[in-house]
């Protein structure tokens, strides 16, 4: 297969299994042409998976030469899957990356990798569905909005999510849990309006300014 392949695998291990499928997917819609060819080799036909009748060397060469029903529409289905992982993967790797915190970015970035399923799929509200559940259930956590919220190039970006009841629900769990005192959580609310809304400090030049470049997890030194 190498030979037909640039000496690459097709399975290449990922943080996932999702990743891994995807990875997988991938390189074989990008080296079409080559397993097209090795699997109308004459050095495949003289193997022995080449003369073999049942197996599943027999049912991989279907689909990629696109034989019978099941092989007919294999890679127009192969794009389109990859249209609607894609988005998926880049949250992945933003969840595993390490050059930056990214608390404060992944309930963006779930937002943006729906939109971009909802561009390439007709059927984006299955997939939507889908995610959601998964989302809601195991992944979502009330400091992703609070992290959301408090990130600057989100909070006086083009979206109002200073106003957003969800988001500001999960902020307000966030702050009690972290902080037992009644009065202080009113503080702590009190400084977030603020901080959305520009006022005292976080209005200042320098505040705003910084707001493209600093990283939210940025600490400074007082």
């Amino acid at each position: 297969m190498k030979k037909f392949t640039d000496n690459r695998d097709i399975i290449r291990p990922g943080i996932t299994r999702f990743a891994t499928n995807f990875s997988a997917l991938e390189y074989i819609v990008r080296y079409k042409v080559g397993l097209r060819n090795m699997f109308e080799s004459e050095q495949w036909m003289m193997s022995k998976y080449g003369q073999a009748t049942s197996s599943p060397a027999c049912e991989a060469k279907k689909f990629v030469l696109g034989l019978g029903s099941e092989g007919r529409n294999f890679w127009e289905r192969a794009q389109q899957i990859m249209k609607v992982q894609e988005p998926l993967l880049k949250v992945l790797r933003l969840v595993d990356g390490d050059d930056k915190p990214t608390m404060g970015f992944i309930y963006e970035a779930m937002e943006r990798a729906k939109l971009a399923i909802q561009k390439n799929s007709r059927s984006y509200l299955e997939y939507w569905r889908i995610i959601d559940d998964r989302w809601n259930f195991q992944l979502h956590h009330d400091l992703h909005a609070a992290g959301y919220f408090l990130n600057p190039q989100y909070q006086y970006g083009l979206h109002d999510i200073g106003n957003d009841n969800e988001i500001m629900l999960d902020l307000k769990n966030v702050i009690q849990r972290l902080e037992g005192d009644l009065v202080n959580q009113g503080k702590a609310l009190n400084q977030a309006l603020l901080f959305r809304d520009k006022i005292e400090s976080f209005g200042t030049a320098l505040a705003q300014k910084a707001i493209k470049f600093t990283n939210p997890g940025t600490k400074f030194i007082k």
